[in-house]
């Protein structure tokens, strides 16, 4: 056996004298439509490495085609498998291989094949050239993960050393991927797709509707990698009729990708699919020394033939030439000064186990986020606007003795009767209706608006709608049941501080639902509040339990308040969302805010620079195109979305220098260099950036850790399948930024290791006999029955935040998926906020809220006074971490006083990632760690 570590090229030149398998009776003007798939076999399995693409009509096809790929794998050979692509499936011609011993020790194959048939017969030849570069062991093991760890950190090199230098546009008549080399493209590609003229009418047929009927035509640009994986990037609107169409879209697409090519096809959109019209294709090498490639170029189609032409333009920019500045660039809403912020961990955070101090000695306190809303709330006079992925009208704000336990409902009612504006905008969640109220999700949203029914508060519930022409695109139904409406913003008016007679406008925004089981303190109990705080409002969506018994579920989540100019910002976006899905018998959104000063602002020392984000787009709000400057939207399909939130992380992260500190509901995405599965598509780059931020640093030699919170796992019972693939493409996320780094530390012959640079956590609380109150009893379910008697659950991490070297903070609704950082698929908001006259690293509110959720998590273990960007403080949040998740795992009556557990996966020192030992599944569940995929739900519901 041959274990081969290196780079692989295959050109599959032409065929010659294939058998004709499409003649016949029926078809008797056809020849076959051939392509050829080629694959790597051997003792692991068959890898397939590409295919060609197709030739109509044609016994003698001349494909010139090209695959590079990097082994690291046994191989006894490669095999070569032509067929002939029909309507609905593929028909074999003819197979053939080449042993190893061809291409290996320096021999370089360039020959002709024998085709074999299916049944035996000569099925005429193969024009091949095979060549390999690397090492070759004869030995009867696998590779071992250093020697690929060895390889990948080679390849990454390799490519981020390349200089992208791309020149003029290819000859369309002959281009082949002979010479090509690939780039990796950091930064932005700003794509304008303007017009194309003279394209191929593909609808003249009996199957058109109207006699006049013509193409239909779109454009879709995809970037290849080496292995000729295509990954779209942008999509233009459909014009009906045209075979002349202009465009006019602009694109703004944030890239961090291996690059060979970037192609740009033109689509005729039919009733069911959509037909290739032609492209054009631009190499990693063909733009030219600025950087631009713009003109009007042929389209080719796939028979090789020529089919219009398409006038474009793609200007790349690295990351290297990106702004410093902590605004974010080309955003619809822009950096406001002078504002002020307030930062909550929890619902109610009264105290934590050791005061917080910076380094200047500064206390940090800490607030009620529930408290501060309730005074909020009761005190507003003109207006109260709320927009909630969930809203219940049930629950109470304040749960202590001698405090206002009334609940949301009786406090917005009473306001409304007092003559203020009450209006919320809800998710519609289609499961839930008069007959069944609670749906699927549990969002309480038919009940609340029955509980105002009759009064003057205005509830809307707004379904997560998708506007199409299309009568025959089932993308509307899907979307209005698998995409939401995920915003969580209050906004209403309160007196100044230094004259009470005058009123601005104040906004809370963060992860907080106003809905039940989010009340929680620092301590996340388990069994002490069932009798008092959480009695009528329990949740455990783990197991089948109540208030009589427990578990209970801990919450831990984060959320904020501002006052300024940004709070104008956030009402801006109710408008905008109300003015598309609101009611349509009340628009005078802003008649409340007579005498209210909207120029309120704070021009002192401690004031924040604030920027609002979005995940949005055209279907859910109607955008001030008056203020839409340069590429702050862009486009899909025609569609107008705000992915501003998507941009704000990536931007925060080239700027971060120090740390990273990440809490979040789930963290996956960059599937395009996943080691597997990266047909899932999910795009998003935040882990991505994080990597590639960790891989500077290494090559530089300086120190710097990215610190994630993660929940233990999603929400629900752990084992169900749409769970299970959600942990799968978590860990594919993982799997990979630990390879890489590994691999850029191999490449270093770095003394550190991975979990110096990245450390994923989770939380869980374990109780003893003493934390259960003597009324509660067991539960009956099984699942529920072995939480109780282990006394331990998982605290359920809902925070969307991400801090950067502890001056900058982002907080809002959004999860790192691809659902809440598309922009055309859930809804978002979020706030990036810094202090700009804080003092040095570590001072200011920022670096205060960071250990005082490590304070938090920890207790007085944190090390707050450590720097989090030196490897002692990583390591050492390592090793608490890893003693909390031993001391968790133990079956025993021992209570666990620290929540942060390290992530149940073990990372060698070479970033390989496997199960952590015996922690197969997670603790009371037979619910593996790692995931699984379903292959039933479509990534695009758990991405």
């Amino acid at each position: 056996m041959v274990v081969l570590i290196g780079r692989l090229e295959v050109v599959v030149v032409e065929a010659r004298q294939l058998p004709n398998l499409d003649g016949g009776f029926l078809r008797s003007g056809n020849k076959s439509d051939p392509y050829c798939v080629v694959q790597v076999t051997g003792a692991s399995g068959t890898l397939r490495l590409g295919k060609t693409h197709t030739i109509d009509d044609c016994l003698n096809p001349k494909w010139y085609y090209k695959i590079s790929s990097d082994l690291q794998q046994d191989v006894s050979g490669l095999s070569f498998v032509v067929k002939d692509k029909d309507l609905v499936s593929s028909e074999v011609i003819g197979t053939c291989s080449v042993p190893a011993e061809n291409f290996i020790s320096g021999h370089h194959f360039d020959s002709s094949l024998d085709l074999i048939s299916p049944r035996g017969k000569p099925a005429g030849q193969l024009f091949v050239n095979v060549k390999f570069s690397g090492t070759e062991t004869i030995s009867n093991r696998h590779p071992s993960f250093q020697d690929k760890a060895k390889l990948k950190a080679g390849d990454i090199s390799r490519r981020v050393s390349r200089g992208i230098a791309w020149s003029g546009a290819p000859d369309t008549d002959s281009f082949s991927f002979s010479n090509q080399e690939m780039a990796f493209l950091h930064g932005i590609l700003e794509v304008e797709i303007l017009s194309a003229k003279n394209l191929p009418n593909l609808d003249s047929s009996l199957l058109s509707l109207k006699k006049k009927d013509v193409s239909d035509p779109f454009v879709v640009v995809t970037l290849e990698d080496e292995e000729g994986g295509p990954w779209k990037v942008c999509t233009t609107s459909v014009i009906d009729n045209n075979l002349s169409p202009q465009w006019n879209e602009t694109f703004r697409v944030d890239v961090c990708h291996n690059v060979v090519s970037v192609t740009f096809t033109v689509k005729d959109k039919d009733f069911l699919s959509s037909e290739t019209m032609g492209s054009v294709k631009f190499t990693a090498e063909s733009l030219n020394v600025d950087n631009t490639v713009a003109g009007t170029f042929d389209l080719v189609s796939d028979k090789g033939k020529r089919a219009g032409q398409l006038c474009l333009s793609i200007t790349y920019r690295s990351k290297v030439d990106s702004s410093s500045s902590p605004e974010v660039p080309d955003c619809l809403y822009p950096m406001r000064l002078n504002n002020m912020v307030r930062l909550y961990q929890d619902a109610h955070c009264p105290m934590l186990h050791m005061p917080v101090v910076d380094l200047t000695g500064q206390p940090y306190g800490c607030r009620r986020a529930w408290l501060d809303l309730y005074a909020t709330l009761t005190e507003a006079q003109h207006f109260i606007y709320i927009v909630g992925w969930s809203v219940s009208a049930k629950i109470s704000l304040l749960r202590w003795e001698g405090e206002d336990q009334r609940t949301l409902g009786e406090i917005l009612l009473q306001k409304a009767n007092q003559g203020v504006t009450v209006c919320l905008l809800l998710w519609d969640e289609l499961t839930s209706n008069d007959y069944r109220k609670t749906g699927a999700m549990s969002t309480q949203d038919e009940e609340t608006k029955n509980f105002f029914k009759g009064s003057t508060v205005r509830v809307v519930l707004a379904p997560r709608d998708r506007y199409t022409k299309d009568m025959f695109s089932t993308k509307n139904s899907f979307t209005k049941v698998c995409y939401t409406h995920h915003q969580k913003v209050v906004i209403a008016d309160m007196a100044n501080v230094e004259d009470p007679n005058k009123r601005h406008i104040v906004a809370y925004v963060g992860g907080l639902d106003l809905t039940g089981g989010r009340f929680d303190t620092p301590e996340h109990p388990l069994f002490r509040t069932l009798p008092f705080e959480h009695k009528h409002d329990f949740r455990n969506k783990m197991h089948m339990s109540t208030s009589a018994s427990g578990p209970r579920e801990p919450w831990h989540d984060i959320h904020s308040r501002v006052e300024g100019a940004i709070a104008l910002d956030l009402f801006a976006n109710f408008e905008e969302r109300w003015s598309k899905q609101g009611d349509s018998d009340f628009t005078a959104l802003t008649g409340p805010l007579r005498g209210i000063q909207l120029d309120y602002n704070f021009p002192n020392g401690d004031n924040w620079n604030v920027q609002m984000f979005r995940s949005i787009n055209s279907d859910s709000a109607i955008f001030n195109w008056q203020t839409v400057i340069g590429d702050a939207l862009t486009h899909k399909k025609g569609r107008a979305y705000d992915n501003s939130l998507h941009r704000a992380y990536i931007h925060q992260i080239r700027r971060s220098e120090r740390f990273i500190y990440v809490e979040n509901q789930y963290f996956l995405g960059s599937s395009h260099v996943w080691l597997n599965c990266r047909d899932a598509k999910a795009g998003n780059l935040i882990p991505l950036e994080i990597t590639s931020k960790i891989e500077e640093k290494i090559y530089k030699g300086q120190q710097f850790t990215a610190y994630i919170v993660i929940p233990m796992f999603p929400e629900g019972k752990p084992a169900d399948k749409v769970t299970q693939e959600i942990l799968h493409w978590q860990f594919r996320t993982i799997e990979m930024m630990y390879s890489r780094i590994g691999a850029a530390l191999q490449k270093m012959r770095s003394s550190a290791q991975p979990q110096d640079y990245l450390l994923f956590f989770c939380l869980g609380k374990k109780e003893d006999v003493r934390s259960v109150p003597e009324s509660l009893t067991p539960p009956e379910d099984p699942s529920a029955a072995a939480a109780f008697a282990s006394k331990r659950l998982m605290i359920y991490v809902h925070s969307k935040m991400a801090i950067f070297d502890d001056e900058y903070i982002i907080v809002g609704s959004a999860n790192i998926n691809d659902r809440s950082m598309s922009g055309n698929r859930d809804t978002e908001i979020a706030i990036g906020a810094y202090q700009p006259h804080p003092g040095g690293p570590g001072t200011g509110q920022v670096g205060g809220f960071r250990r005082s959720l490590w304070v938090e998590h920890l207790g007085t273990l944190a090390p707050i006074y450590l720097d989090p960007s030196g490897w002692e403080c990583a390591r050492k949040m390592k090793e608490l971490g890893e003693q909390g998740l031993e001391a968790y795992l133990r079956d025993d009556e021992t209570a666990l006083y620290q929540h942060l557990l390290l992530y149940p996966l073990h990372v060698s020192l070479d970033g390989r990632v496997t199960t952590y030992p015996n922690c197969t599944c997670f603790p009371d569940t037979n619910a593996s760690v790692m995931g699984a995929r379903s292959k039933v739900f479509p990534s695009s519901l758990t991405t």
